[in-house]
């Protein structure tokens, strides 16, 4: 049964668009926080979920974000032609779970997408973007993600964007876990990078960031050295591989930095940007000793064939199938819980007058037999209503 749920949902991800238009639709955490806040001044209701692969917004009730989206993208000079994607109502809500559930991202079942997806909501949340048919849709898709993690085999070998870059910059050197690596940035991004560099055995590994706290922090964690920002070309000039993780939105490691880091090499510098914006200059690509991958070259050489059948994801869609029908009913009990909730007040009301002309006519009883007669008025009604009652829920999946 189709699932009448007012949930929309426009945006582009890695399905549609290269790295080189997504890194044009991306918010700063402040300019999200201020769009959200001109949503809500609005009474509209919106959720953004932006990742490294994605750039959507997710909102519920009449309202059309569409023409926004046009607008924002082409006041970015991205003419979007075909790469936007449009959902609605169910489509909306299935998407969402396959989102979460880490079947839509570029690595299949990848982890690091539930987080965002509960952050997304969290941020809607506190932002008062939120409304219940809003809360129900992104609770609903986190706990099928979570179902997804532990009742599946994609959450026996977990995977992620981060964990994917590190196999493709091992796989490109012969040294393997022998090698020197720089981390640049202590974000999420980072810190998956740095937890799947721990996991292969690379111990060789320098974390460097423009706050230095952030970075003492992470490196403790994975018990990594720091490097100051000031000698990262010095780092480099002695790494093997350089992840760039930072949230910028301009390029910070430009060819010339790389060119003059790489002049006296002897071995090549394999970089991974995993970074939206992009944070190397792509023109790095044409240098001499340099290895330049991107997230549009990490989906080329380790994107599953999603249309294959694998009995994890086929376990996958049947939770999510289980999911989308238990958000399906618990929706449909809240649209007919006014008209139940009208229909038992009618019946007290009715239980009380009845009882009233029954005891009017009958002056002899004592004070306990009158209220035996009005629990009794009560329960007739009680027990008429029942039925009543779940045939109004029945009837109303039947027009759903």
């Amino acid at each position: 049964m189709p699932l009448e749920l007012p949930l929309h949902v426009v945006g582009v991800s890695h399905h549609t668009a290269g790295v080189r238009v997504r890194e044009h639709l991306v918010l700063t955490p402040d300019d999200a926080a201020a769009w959200l806040q001109r949503q809500r001044l609005a009474g509209r209701s919106a959720a953004i979920l932006s990742t490294c692969n994605r750039f959507e917004i997710y909102w519920s009730g009449g309202d059309d974000l569409e023409p926004w989206f046009r607008e924002f993208a082409g006041a970015r000079g991205i003419d979007l032609g075909t790469v936007l994607t449009r959902l609605d109502g169910a489509a909306a809500a299935r998407h969402l779970f396959s989102v979460a559930a880490g079947l839509d991202s570029q690595i299949l079942g990848e982890t690091e997408i539930l987080g965002q997806v509960r952050r997304a909501h969290q941020t809607a949340h506190t932002a008062g973007t939120s409304t219940r048919q809003l809360d129900a849709s992104f609770c609903a898709a986190i706990a099928a993600g979570r179902r997804v993690r532990r009742e599946t085999a994609l959450g026996k070998h977990p995977a992620s964007v981060s964990s994917a870059a590190v196999e493709v910059a091992l796989d490109a050197l012969p040294q393997g876990n022998s090698a020197t690596a720089v981390v640049l940035g202590a974000g999420e991004v980072a810190d998956g990078v740095m937890r799947a560099l721990v996991e292969r055995g690379v111990t060789r590994v320098t974390l460097v960031n423009r706050r230095a706290e952030r970075a003492s922090a992470l490196a403790s964690k994975w018990m990594v050295r720091t490097g100051a920002w000031e000698d990262f070309r010095a780092l480099v000039a002695c790494a093997d591989l350089l992840f760039v993780t930072t949230g910028a939105k301009h390029h910070i490691v430009r060819a010339t930095d790389l060119a003059d880091t790489t002049a006296a090499r002897a071995s090549e510098l394999v970089v991974l940007d995993l970074a939206v914006p992009r944070n190397v200059e792509p023109s790095a690509r044409k240098l001499p000793g340099v290895r330049l991958f991107n997230l549009d070259d990490l989906q080329q050489l380790r994107c599953p064939a999603a249309g294959q059948p694998s009995i994890a994801v086929a376990e996958a869609e049947r939770i999510l199938a289980e999911e989308l029908a238990r958000l399906e009913e618990s929706l449909r009990a809240r649209a007919a819980a006014p008209q139940l909730a009208e229909l038992h007040r009618l019946g007290s009301e009715l239980a009380r007058e009845e009882a009233d002309r029954a005891l009017a006519s009958l002056d002899r009883l004592s004070d306990l037999e009158r209220q035996v007669v009005r629990e009794m008025a009560e329960r007739l009604v009680r027990r008429v209503l029942y039925p009543v009652s779940r045939n109004l829920r029945v009837d109303d999946e039947r027009t759903a």
